[in-house]
């Protein structure tokens, strides 16, 4: 046992206890420390006593009447406090947030078992090649802590045939064809290997044995994985001491079923996929059982936290609900019935924190939900990967990915609601002014679900972010000029960073507290630079509808916010944002140039001073300039050239002349799920595909397919569908809107077997057509002036770290500390808050793993860094 907060000594945790205790009275009698009330001293009935709740401390006072005079004035001091605490909680909005738990192995994680815990890998040296690397068209997961781990990857996502790990840096690229791109990994570190290796041993488990020999090959049939993944869920829950490498690959097989079942593209019964969820309800059944047994003890160590978490997505995935995923969890059921959202958090977050992201989610534009955090996804994934963390060869980053089964997920750190709070306006005049700082938890939250906002951006807001990123050369230009000030200030940051951008300028701040963003803009437009108020028009032009937007004010410290409606007035398009009414502030007017830049404003209020909404005063609306139709959401078509119904064929890359163009499937999506897909552009008069640009483009600057169209600057330019449909009109040519008159083939680009977008509509017969679709008109695209596209983001990346532009600073206070003379010399970053960011103090002391009580000793710099299990990154991790 190990004592982590005063007063409360916390027991080894059981499935019941990590995964169940729901209330503060379950809580207590597990042994956690649970979201009580501030401490308070009060009379035990029946003895003479005085006793202090948290510390423990009693004071006998003995009988006769000193003693009954004490326990009266103690009782009637106790009576009178609790009457003041009902009276000023009475006076709350809502209950303050309840102390967090412990960073690790907290009540919620399932706590970690053995740490010890050495993998039993197969040996796999004949199977794997060193020096080479692979493609990484499926996706690029970091801070992998192994080649074999990295395979595990692989097995995960259904089109992944190969992979290429990098000792050095940790990547693991995993790629659906043995070609090596040269980008992923290069030289003597590059570990290459195909998804599973010939001839290798049968799995090796004590005591029982749960995947057979057919799922080990991949010859298994889908029942017989779903199969496999609830047998060693029950053997987990009946205590079999299983090799957890081994449960890790039975769980990424079964990741790999659900994203096919999610697609309705079981192998087998493609045409019937009824017939499949029938035949699979059995094991559904199952899965409910073991979700539900309060014996369970699942682990991140025994791997049964990341099989659980991926069971419960199954289940969703299965009945398109959360009734049976989250049996006995109302608070998470109801967030996904009513928002589509899902936690795969290992049950760390607390319901107290899991109901925050509700009310989050709720004061959201359905714009920025429907088209940005769920956006071309049946619903969102919210990770905590260090909940899933054991050790540094069963890290959270070798663990967390496996139950994402969806391709719109974001890692929310392992804190809690109410932790501390956090200034957003850090390096700005109104620092410190009041309502600008948030809730830790909730500036995360809003950060990460800001990252999905990029892709709701329009042509003209795109072009307006470049425009705005060129002029912002100093950090007095950012809104956010606090960030990355250790390391060369904001401007250096987000001209080098752009997708930082809306994230940490909607979520850290305007959605915190959109008056002092906007008081920002104006004090320094009055200083004579426009460029923060520029910012904060753009933030506005992101957030708002037609004619209305949200301002958010006033965070409690529960961390939710008051919304308030607000009237916009744009530009016909819909344009930039000219005019803004504020309820109780008065109007705005603003002017730009005929590059969209501002130019100058106006406000008709008198005395100055920050704009705050006041409630209850209505707003007239604006007129609208030009007719504007309801939005539609879903789904929302994408306002640029429309996607045929039944998706467009994609063609096979080739390097003779004569060949004929090869069909190589349909593709019914504009977003490629798991394979990267290029494309060359046709000639608007001769029908001849190129794949390159003659002349050079004048912006080239590097040697490398400098005029590929599929490239910019030796980087893929184009990610869907709808960037590639585009380039190619920016070009001057149309993405191949009929057979070629001559196949895309030879002058490089690396086009060669490469599958290529076309702006042909599927036909009945063409791989992969799907018959539903004709039910529905096929128009056929055309360009056009005004399309919006989305951003050049890749939605099947697995890179889904925690990312510098938090710019999050974690208190310098340590763990307390169980042997202090395990980590000497600690004194130095203690002295100086943080300064010490690269924590080299640790180097003396690598040789403990910074995992559980090792954490405490020795990571206390910052909280841990991912997967750094020497913290050699704590302390950097966040800019």
């Amino acid at each position: 046992m190990s004592a982590d907060t005063a007063g409360v000594v916390r027991q080894p945790l059981t499935r019941s206890d990590s995964m169940r205790a729901r209330t503060p009275r379950a809580a207590a009698a597990a042994g956690f420390a649970t979201e009580a009330s501030p401490k308070s001293t009060c009379i035990t009935w029946g003895e003479n006593k005085v006793v202090d709740a948290d510390a423990s401390k009693t004071d006998t006072s003995g009988g006769g009447p000193r003693g009954n005079v004490n326990k009266y004035v103690a009782v009637a001091l106790c009576f009178v406090a609790l009457a003041l605490g009902g009276f000023f909680l009475s006076l709350l909005d809502a209950p303050k947030a309840p102390p967090p738990p412990p960073r690790f192995g907290g009540p919620r994680s399932g706590g970690q078992g053995r740490t010890d815990i050495k993998l039993q890998i197969p040996d796999k040296t004949t199977c794997f090649t060193r020096g080479r690397g692979a493609c990484q068209d499926v996706g690029l997961a970091k801070k992998i802590p192994s080649a074999a781990t990295c395979q595990v990857q692989c097995l995960a996502y259904a089109d992944c045939k190969f992979f290429s790990y990098d000792d050095r840096t940790q990547y693991c690229a995993l790629c659906s064809t043995g070609e090596d791109d040269g980008e992923a990994c290069v030289g003597a570190s590059c570990v290459y290997g195909p998804k599973r290796c010939r001839n290798e041993p049968a799995p090796s488990l004590r005591g029982v044995r749960v995947r057979s020999r057919a799922v080990a090959s991949g010859a298994a049939t889908p029942l017989e994985i779903a199969e496999a993944a609830v047998t060693t869920a029950r053997a987990i829950c009946d205590g079999v001491d299983l090799e957890a490498f081994n449960t890790l690959q039975t769980a990424a097989e079964f990741s790999a079923l659900v994203k096919k079942v999610r697609d309705k593209q079981v192998a087998g019964y493609e045409a019937d996929h009824d017939a499949f969820l029938a035949a699979v309800e059995t094991h559904a059944a199952t899965a409910v059982a073991i979700l539900g047994d309060e014996s369970c003890a699942p682990s991140a160590c025994n791997v049964g936290l990341t099989l659980f978490a991926t069971l419960e997505a199954f289940l969703i995935v299965v009945d398109g609900h959360a009734g049976r995923a989250h049996v006995g969890d109302p608070v998470r059921q109801a967030l996904f019935d009513k928002h589509k959202i899902f936690f795969a958090d290992a049950k760390f977050l607390s319901d107290y924190t899991v109901a925050r992201v509700e009310k989050f989610v709720e004061g959201l534009p359905t714009h920025l939900i429907e088209r940005g955090v769920r956006a071309y996804s049946p619903f969102t994934t919210v990770q905590v990967k260090n909940a899933f963390h054991c050790n540094s060869e069963l890290s959270g980053a070798s663990q967390f990915l496996i139950p994402t089964v969806t391709v719109r997920a974001f890692n929310l750190h392992n804190v809690q609601s109410g932790a501390w709070k956090e200034e957003a306006f850090s390096n700005t005049p109104v620092a410190g002014t009041g309502g600008t700082k948030g809730d830790i938890f909730q500036t995360i939250l809003r950060h990460e679900a800001a990252h999905q906002f990029d892709r709701t951006m329009n042509n003209r807001q795109l072009q307006l972010r470049q425009r705005l990123t060129a002029a912002s050369t100093e950090i007095r230009d950012w809104p956010r000029a606090g960030v990355n000030s250790r390391n060369g200030g904001a401007a250096a940051f987000f001209r080098s960073a752009t997708g930082e951008i809306i994230a940490s300028h909607v979520g850290n701040q305007y959605l915190l507290s959109t008056s002092s963003q906007l008081e920002l803009g104006r004090l320094k437009a009055v200083e004579g630079d426009l460029k923060p108020l520029a910012w904060f028009l753009f933030d506005l032009d992101i957030v708002g509808a037609a004619t209305t937007a949200t301002f958010y004010e006033n965070e409690k410290d529960n961390g939710i916010v008051d919304t308030y409606e607000v009237m916009i007035e744009r530009k016909p398009g819909p344009g930039a944002v000219t005019r803004l009414r504020v309820p109780g502030c008065g109007e705005w007017t603003f002017s730009y140039d005929d590059l969209g830049m501002l130019t100058g404003y106006t406000w008709d209020r008198t005395s100055l001073g920050r704009c705050i909404p006041t409630a209850g005063v209505e707003l007239e609306a604006y007129p609208t300039l030009e007719p504007t139709p309801a939005p539609t959401f879903a789904p929302s078509p994408h306002p640029g050239p429309q996607f045929p119904p039944c998706g467009v064929k994609l063609y096979k890359g080739t390097i003779n002349a004569n060949k004929p163009t090869e069909v190589v499937r349909c593709m019914t999506t504009a977003w490629h799920t798991q394979k990267e897909v290029r494309y060359g552009c046709c000639d608007k008069t001769t029908n001849v595909c190129k794949r390159n640009a003659i002349p050079i483009r004048p912006d080239a600057t590097l040697e490398k397919d400098l005029d590929c169209f599929h490239k910019e600057n030796g980087k893929w330019a184009a990610h869907n569908w709808y960037e590639a449909f585009k380039m190619c009109e920016d070009a001057g040519l149309k993405l191949c809107d009929v057979p070629s008159a001559g196949p895309c083939h030879g002058d490089g680009c690396q086009l060669n077997d490469e599958q290529l977008w076309t702006n042909i509509p599927c036909e009945p017969g063409d791989p992969g057509y799907d018959a539903t679709c004709e039910a529905q008109p096929s128009p056929h695209p055309t360009a056009q002036p005004t399309e919006e596209l989305p951003p050049d983001e890749d939605p099947t990346h697995l890179d889904l770290e925690e990312d510098p532009g938090l710019d999050i600073h974690w208190p310098p206070t340590p763990q307390p500390v169980a042997s202090p003379a395990a980590c000497e010399d600690d004194t130095d970053w203690r002295k100086n808050g943080n300064s010490n960011r690269d924590c080299n103090w640790v180097g003396k002391n690598t040789g403990v793993r910074c995992v559980n009580e090792a954490v405490e000793k020795c990571c206390a710099c910052a909280p841990l860094a991912d997967d750094d299990d020497d913290c050699s990154d704590s302390g950097t991790f966040l800019k």
